[in-house]
């Protein structure tokens, strides 16, 4: 048993203290011999002759995955993604049907591409859905999605401006949060132009104006960054991150004993 993991930024460096927690926790309940780090490139700039989209990114991830998995033949596979990268999780899933029966459990965290429905039992419905769209990858059974309210990559609505801003970027969600709060507009009218919605005031309706709003304080909770505590807050016993390993390790524990 293997512990394959996409972190959130793409970097090289550590997983996050967070995810790092929940890693080991997971690697002591399944027994599994190591948890690496996949490794893809940040979308942006990377020199003057060419640049990363998020779509690239993921496919420089994918080989990563691709040749980790190749590296051990003959064990199971724990596959978790965190954020941005969980597009790594999903490209290779779906690029890779033939290795599917290795894979144990997928375990996604604040996945901008969960679906409306789908979130870890003994957790909170945390409402909305991703702000990237909807993915349910091919084998949404042995697939656990964990999101907190309040999550503002996980759980928007589906009227939700920033989809469209995300949908039209070649970016990643948190790069263009980080982008529109690095130049918001200070007007409902410059923000309107910004996301490319309704360029004449005078045919504004209430909705609108509320969507405006509404995508603001999705971008105002996602600077405050609040919400992230919530992954590891301590509800009946266990944190939402706590209840995510367990549950793996309960299914790694059924297809053992199968």
């Amino acid at each position: 048993m293997r512990i394959l993991i996409a972190d959130s930024d793409g970097g090289y460096r550590q997983t996050s203290a967070i995810l790092g927690r929940f890693v080991e926790d997971l690697l002591g309940l399944t027994g599994a011999r190591e948890a690496v780090r996949v490794q893809w490139p940040a979308p942006g700039a990377v020199g003057r002759r060419r640049s990363h989209t998020w779509e690239s990114s993921a496919a420089a991830g994918v080989a990563d995955l691709n040749r980790l998995v190749r590296l051990h033949p003959s064990d199971d596979l724990v596959l978790i993604g965190a954020c941005c990268g969980t597009r790594v999780i999903h490209d290779w899933m779906d690029a890779h049907p033939e290795d599917l029966d290795r894979v144990v459990a997928v375990g996604l965290v604040a996945d901008p591409f969960r679906p409306r429905d789908r979130w870890l039992a003994g957790t909170p419905d945390p409402e909305g859905q991703g702000v990237a769209g909807l993915r349910r990858g091919p084998i949404p059974e042995r697939t656990h999605w964990l999101s907190v309210p309040g999550d503002p990559l996980s759980g928007v609505q589906p009227t939700n401006l920033l989809r469209g801003a995300v949908r039209d970027s070649t970016l990643t969600p948190v790069q263009v949060y980080d982008d529109l709060l690095e130049n918001l507009p200070d007007t409902r009218t410059r923000f309107a132009l910004r996301l490319h919605v309704m360029n004449n005031p005078a045919l504004w309706s209430p909705h609108l104006l509320r969507q405006l709003d509404d995508a603001t304080d999705t971008l105002m909770t996602y600077r405050d960054a609040g919400y992230a505590a919530r992954y590891e807050a301590d509800g009946d016993g266990a944190s939402p991150l706590g209840r995510l390993a367990r549950v793996i390790a309960d299914q790694v524990t059924l297809e053992q004993a199968a």
